[in-house]
């Protein structure tokens, strides 16, 4: 882990009791809260992908499809729910996917999900498909989209992604 530097800030007191309210509701204090905010952030903002000077800077190249799927959400209070949702991108790494017109009360407890794993069939070889993914980060606002990265990779998750890479990017 890199060396820490504290960060201290002014807020509004109306704004630091729901602070407060909003730690206490996630189980931790409101330092806690705060900086997993920032880091989220952060992390959102160096994973975009914006390029540096003309270079990719994701690790592996994203190829976009939009196929209509099935995730199974797991959240952190151990409930698993299923939902619609279609699949934008696919890397080497992991995929992203996109919940479409959502309540409120679902897009603020996506938020809260730790995994997914979604369904679908691939049109071109009529094959159904799974991935099981650690939720790396989600971006809420008309939309809820989500970003995993794929857990337990093994040479047929490998194999399945390559042939996808292959056919999308041609």
């Amino acid at each position: 882990m890199s060396e820490s530097v504290k960060v201290c800030f002014d807020m509004d007191s109306e704004n630091f009791q729901a602070l407060k309210r909003k730690a206490k509701a996630e189980g931790v204090d409101c330092s806690q809260y705060v900086s997993s905010i920032v880091e989220g952030s952060l992390k959102d903002f160096i994973c975009r992908d914006w390029t540096m000077n003309g270079k990719e800077r994701r690790r592996y190249a994203r190829v976009d499809v939009s196929l209509p799927a099935i995730s199974c959400v797991k959240f952190s209070d151990r409930e698993m729910r299923s939902y619609p949702v279609v699949v934008d991108d696919i890397s080497q790494g992991g995929l992203r996917i996109s919940f479409k017109d959502i309540p409120p009360e679902l897009a603020e407890k996506l938020s809260t999900s730790s995994f997914f794993e979604v369904f679908f069939t691939l049109p071109h070889l009529s094959q159904t498909v799974s991935f099981y993914c650690r939720r790396l980060r989600h971006k809420v606002d008309r939309d809820v989209s989500m970003v995993g990265v794929f857990e337990g990779s093994n040479p047929e998750t490998v194999s399945t992604v390559d042939a996808m890479m292959q056919y999308y990017s041609a």
